[in-house]
């Protein structure tokens, strides 16, 4: 007899939770969506379901944070008592939802947009450790890999780091890309070989240690890298890495607080 898939629910359906989507995920679950006409979706279907009588597993908060502080509330019709909430909002607190929901089955984890691929760095916390159970990490690990953070402020730097990461790295390669092409219009280097120089380095160095190495053994005392590692250090970029870090783990304790 074949066992039926748990439900789950997607409050919000944007860019987040569309990278989600991992093929493990779509496998072995029935997911739900509740889109901006607060209509009930199937992913794999434009008809509207029918809401009664269904039981989700696992709701995903994956509305802005402003969104859920104003409009929370009416979420409480889709929850069960013995459903899971899974926060991936940045900021707001368990508590915060707890209460806004009636639910204390709350979970905040942190994933990137990366998951859809199954290679998401995902960070999950909760006050009560018995709903972190093997169903649970079942189907976070179908995002990637899974870190239990040991308190909640540990999610807000998560954000900062893993969360929002992607991005902050995505702009930096641009940068270097353009940089590059900007240089060298008339030879027309193309983003496949600036990528793989990207791919090399890190394939090559596999810590912070052996970057330190790597980057002593190619920088020669008034050469040509040495010109330009100067330079950046003049720059002050590990402050200005730093600070961008410092802002948005700052931002994501703001909204924890806002009203």
């Amino acid at each position: 007899m074949a066992t039926l898939k748990p439900n789950i629910l997607f409050i919000g359906y944007g860019h987040l939770a569309k990278s989600l989507l991992s093929n493990s995920l779509r496998k072995n679950y029935n997911i739900n969506y509740i889109n901006s006409k607060n209509k009930v979706l199937s992913i794999n279907s434009k008809k509207k379901n029918n809401l009664k009588n269904i039981f989700y597993k696992y709701i995903f908060l994956l509305v802005k944070p402003d969104v859920f502080l104003k409009k929370g509330h009416f979420f409480k019709d889709f929850i069960s008592p013995q459903s899971k909430i899974i926060s991936c909002m940045a900021g707001i607190k368990l508590l915060t939802i707890s209460n806004n929901l009636n639910n204390k089955n709350v979970i905040r984890i942190m994933p990137n947009v990366m998951a859809k691929q199954k290679i998401s760095q995902t960070f999950v916390f909760a006050k009560n450790k018995k709903i972190l159970d093997n169903d649970f990490k079942k189907l976070i690990r179908s995002f990637g890999t899974v870190y239990f953070a040991s308190n909640e402020d540990q999610i807000n730097i998560a954000t900062s780091i893993f969360g929002s990461g992607p991005a902050f790295i995505a702009y930096l390669i641009k940068s270097y890309l353009d940089a590059a092409k900007n240089l060298s219009k008339k030879n027309k280097i193309k983003d496949i070989d600036l990528m793989r120089l990207f791919q090399n380095v890190l394939l090559t160095n596999k810590n912070s240690k052996d970057l330190e190495l790597f980057l002593n053994s190619i920088a020669s005392k008034k050469g040509t890298t040495q010109a330009g590692v100067n330079f950046l250090k003049s720059q002050n970029i590990k402050k200005a890495i730093y600070t961008t870090f410092d802002r948005a783990y700052k931002r994501a304790r703001e909204i924890g607080v806002e009203k």
